[in-house]
């Protein structure tokens, strides 16, 4: 290994053992407010304000497919863009990019040795740590664009010191309750905390008045242009998608089909909904004078995963038999996995490696697994995985068939061992099992 390997190996295990980190220890990691991202970034020569055009993204399911999604179009129109999303899924540089090329080790050990040098440091979190280091690192490089994705709600996530051109927020569910509310409006209202007074901001849908009016009374007290996504786009797929890619859509603005269909090598049938909110973004920008051109934009969209190495969302690594993971982990996001799952095969063809956090509502999870297909229940290698065994036991509870092993590339290579060619092999539940199927680690 080379020296600046080892030097970042031992960087990123000082992050682990000495910030909290939430993917890994769960609600214990999270810090309510602002004034350690914001210590950071002042001893950093403030680099929040010296990043380029903003695009800051909340929302519950989606908001990182739109992240990624947005970034590939701004790349491919010739900008210089930078993306920080979360969590990781096998490197922890995947967090921070420019124009698709994750941040260099050694420029992670040197940001990080920087920071450690503030008075207070070791008083903020992990994420906190890691959302100062994306923004020095955009700054230092001049991005002309930096999207950026919340880590978790809005209005108190570190990356909520911002001041974006254009706002946006995703789809609004049950997830994060212990933080952000038990009711789904207390959510949206943490959510639409990324708004800014007059910076427009796109809605990817209405969800009904009890949401809509949390954001149109934000959007009205900060007098900012709020434009929902699905009253301008509607999305469909098209019938002769091929199963391997790219996907193709119908596209239906303003009520109106348009000539050309759009491809994108996003291939989650839940992805229509991400489209419709970035071909809306792309509007906005253009509005308030930021040239994307018709051709580049749909260049973008078809080239998402090359241009943003974007992972884990209904990935096909293979066929025969099919195998797809995809990191949905609550409900909404499951269902919409088991949808497109039935809609490829009987879920009596299924082989399916799930494993969960312990923090997760497992008894709604478990409901929605069809009874006849093959369970592999595992827990990724974290502190926040509910055991193997636990999960086992659970599922065969509610009439689930299947048996715990000891990791998730044991439970992956024996669900693709027992299938047939005309099966499918579907992992998720978690990051954490994505991470590690051995495709993605080869």
């Amino acid at each position: 290994m080379r020296p600046e390997s080892i030097a970042y190996q031992e960087t990123y295990r000082w992050l682990l053992e000495h910030l909290p980190m939430y993917q890994r220890i769960g609600p214990p990691a999270y810090k309510e407010g602002l004034e350690r991202i914001r210590h950071l970034c002042q001893f950093l020569d403030q680099p929040q304000d010296r990043m380029g055009f903003i695009i800051h993204v909340a929302g519950t399911n989606g908001k990182g497919s739109v992240c990624h999604a947005m970034a590939s179009v701004l790349q491919a129109c010739g900008f210089k863009t930078g993306l920080f999303t979360s969590p990781h899924l096998r490197d922890f540089r995947e967090r921070i990019r420019i124009n698709g090329q994750c941040i260099e080790p050694f420029e992670v050990v040197e940001g990080v040795e920087r920071m450690r040098q503030a008075s207070g440091a070791m008083e903020a979190s992990f994420f906190e740590f890691t959302t100062a280091l994306a923004f020095e690192h955009f700054a230092n490089h001049h991005v002309d664009f930096a999207v950026i994705e919340t880590g978790l709600g809005g209005r108190l996530d570190s990356t909520n010191v911002v001041k974006p051109g254009l706002t946006a927020i995703t789809h609004i569910d049950w997830d994060h309750m212990n933080f952000l509310g038990d009711r789904l409006p207390l959510i949206a209202a943490e959510k639409a905390g990324i708004l800014k007074k007059g910076v427009p901001v796109v809605i990817g849908r209405s969800q009904g008045d009890e949401i809509d009016q949390v954001f149109k009374n934000k959007a009205h007290e900060l007098r900012c242009l709020l434009t929902y996504a699905d009253q301008v786009y509607n999305l469909h797929r098209a019938l002769n998608s091929p199963p391997q890619g790219p996907a193709v859509w119908q596209v239906q603005r303003l009520g109106r089909i348009l000539d050309q269909p759009l491809q994108t090598d996003l291939l989650g049938a839940y992805q229509g909904e991400n489209l419709a909110q970035v071909l809306t973004m792309v509007e906005v920008l253009r509005n308030v004078g930021v040239e994307l051109e018709e051709a580049k934009v749909r260049e973008g969209l078809l080239s998402v995963v090359r241009n943003t190495g974007m992972q884990g969302r209904w990935q096909v690594l293979g066929q025969s038999p099919l195998r797809v993971v995809d990191v949905a982990h609550n409900i909404e996001g499951i269902d919409c996995v088991l949808g497109q799952a039935a809609a490829c095969l009987p879920s009596e063809k299924w082989a399916v490696v799930l494993g969960v956090s312990a923090d997760k509502d497992l008894e709604s999870i478990l409901q929605r697994m069809p009874r006849d297909a093959r369970y592999y229940f595992a827990a990724p290698d974290n502190p926040r995985s509910l055991p193997a065994k636990i999960l086992a036991q659970k599922a065969n509870a509610v009439g689930l068939v299947g048996s715990a092993y000891p990791s998730v590339e044991e439970a992956w290579n024996q669900a693709v061992r027992q299938s047939s060619d005309d099966g499918l092999v579907l992992a998720l539940g978690s990051f954490f099992v994505v991470a590690e199927i051995p495709v993605l680690n080869e």
